[in-house]
């Protein structure tokens, strides 16, 4: 029998008072609560405390100092999170004096539980500081023998593809017809220059464009985004994307050079701009110093940083920030997804499943698809290629007009006739509509209130601009109609889901007209 009385002293490094993370930063481990020096969250702490029976206490700190010291940071933070979430916290009290005996019990109800919630993947981290404290210290009450079965049981990975395979309206990837460009429209249409709502554009655009991990975005620095053009009046941008999930001491010691377009990168430079009414002196209890800036500057400083005395990230945001500022991007614009009809769910995780989803589509290659989301192989982005052929809906006229309703691409207005409309005299600026199959279906549509010469491609293009006037009588519907024929035409004929979805914001703008005119019909 093993009780706390004979525990075994763990004589180890965490008997010191100071234990030095595989980063190079130091740790106070002088209390039971351990404050790691893990700046991309607000409050990465570990607090041993919580573990009633002495003898699992000391080995858990042993183990958790060992996973600090010899792997990573992360890797201590995330094995107690998921010792303490799966198995202290709902199995210590079933523990007894007998701790051999009681804790193969509470494993085999901690695994018999994981497998019918198809969980078992959260057992690895358990598992592992099991074998471990049995190979360590057996004589604490872990038993060699059930070490060995743990050790054969075949644990599944994580299921992060299971949102995507689902398609799960709040998890999975955005449509990207349907509720991806209302979050770019708002993008466009944002004009506000306070701060927050600055960081909130560019962190948008950027997880948007790039769908990397809200840690990549907390490490980038105002220097990472860099013109590469010659001449200033036609740039070149680049930025610089810090790698993480590669062991390396610094997540800034590498980095993924990435293009970056003229719009997005304009995001970036507003920011960067209104981020130098910020100084970024920092307090190190020995005299002041200048951290080089943040990308995405944490007015209220990063806590963690600070108590880690890691001064460079002492004003980088959190992986929490991050996801809070896209959350409060959809909420101040009232973004509602036409599939829910409730406000949409964006998080940097469904953000990144989007871009994927979307580039597999394309047919982008799996090794670029890799190289993209920062993988080290081509495993994990097979799930993107498994929903490339399902993830363009097909549209109806029904379903077209239900979703207009939440798009707003039309942005135009509707007129009665040409005297109502601006070039209504003016022959030259009347737009017909021609069934491209058959040339001789053609049909007024309204007229253009563009002064200037107009670049657009009419008539499609048209629906789409403020300055379009479409006649209230017309037959809008017709339109709409040809428009989703011949999208169903480009589904099958070239079986790309890019070609298939090129004109679902036309679509969606005729399809807005449509129901304008039927109110207006109505109201007569």
């Amino acid at each position: 029998m093993i009780s706390e009385s004979n525990v075994t002293e763990v004589l180890s490094p965490i008997n010191r008072s100071q234990l030095i993370s595989r980063e190079g930063s130091v740790v106070d481990a002088s209390t039971d609560v351990w404050n790691l020096p893990y700046t991309i969250y607000p409050t990465a702490t570990v607090d041993f405390g919580k573990i009633e029976n002495k003898a699992l206490r000391e080995v858990t700190r042993e183990y958790i100092a060992e996973r600090l010291v010899t792997t990573s940071t992360h890797a201590a933070y995330t094995a107690f999170t998921y010792l303490w979430t799966e198995f202290f916290s709902v199995y210590q009290e079933m523990l007894t004096d007998d701790l051999e005996a009681s804790l193969v019990r509470c494993f085999e109800k901690m695994l018999n539980r994981a497998r019918s919630n198809h969980r078992l993947w959260a057992m690895y981290r358990p598992i592992r500081w099991f074998i471990w404290c049995a190979d360590n210290y057996p004589e604490n009450g872990f038993s060699i023998d059930y070490s060995f079965e743990l050790e054969a049981i075949s644990i599944p990975g994580n299921p992060k593809g299971e949102a995507v395979r689902l398609e799960d309206p709040d998890k999975g990837p955005l449509n990207r017809s349907i509720e991806l460009p209302l979050l770019i429209s708002a993008m466009k249409e944002d004009k506000c220059d306070e701060y927050e709502h600055l960081q909130q554009r560019a962190i948008m655009a950027l997880s948007i464009a790039y769908g990397r991990n809200p840690a990549n975005l907390t490490y980038l620095k105002e220097i990472d985004l860099k013109n590469i053009a010659p001449v200033e009046s036609d740039p070149c941008f680049i930025l610089r994307i810090p790698r993480i999930k590669k062991r390396l001491l610094n997540p800034r010691d590498d980095f993924l050079d990435e293009y970056l377009n003229q719009d997005f990168a304009n995001y970036l430079i507003e920011l960067i701009e209104a981020s130098k009414q910020f100084a970024t002196c920092v307090d190190t209890g020995s005299g002041m110093i200048e951290v080089e800036r943040p990308l995405f500057f944490k007015r209220g400083m990063n806590q963690a940083a600070i108590r880690a005395q890691q001064w460079d990230s002492a004003y980088n945001l959190t992986t929490k920030d991050v996801g809070n500022l896209i959350k409060a991007f959809v909420k101040r614009h009232n973004i509602i997804s036409p599939i829910t009809g409730e406000l949409m769910h964006v998080t940097p995780r469904r953000l990144r499943y989007t871009m994927a989803t979307g580039l597999a589509a394309e047919g982008i290659s799996k090794r670029e698809l890799a190289r993209i989301l920062d993988h080290t192989d081509t495993q994990h982005v097979n799930v993107y290629f498994e929903m490339a052929g399902r993830i363009v809906e097909h549209l109806d006229k029904a379903t077209a007009k239900g979703f207009s309703k939440y798009l707003n691409f039309f942005k135009g207005r509707l007129i009665d006739s040409d005297e109502d409309a601006v070039n209504g005299e003016r022959d030259d600026k009347h737009l017909t509509f021609v069934d491209d199959p058959n040339p001789a279906d053609q049909a007024d549509i309204g007229v253009c209130g563009e002064s200037s010469v107009c670049h657009l491609d009419p008539p499609y293009s048209c629906y789409l601009c403020p300055k379009f006037q479409p006649y209230r009588h017309a037959d809008h519907e017709h339109v709409l109609e040809c428009l989703l024929a011949g999208r169903e035409e480009r589904l099958k004929k070239y079986e790309n889901a890019r070609l298939g979805i090129q004109l679902d914001e036309v679509i969606a703008a005729v399809a807005q007209v449509v129901k304008l005119c039927e109110v207006g019909a109505h109201n007569v």
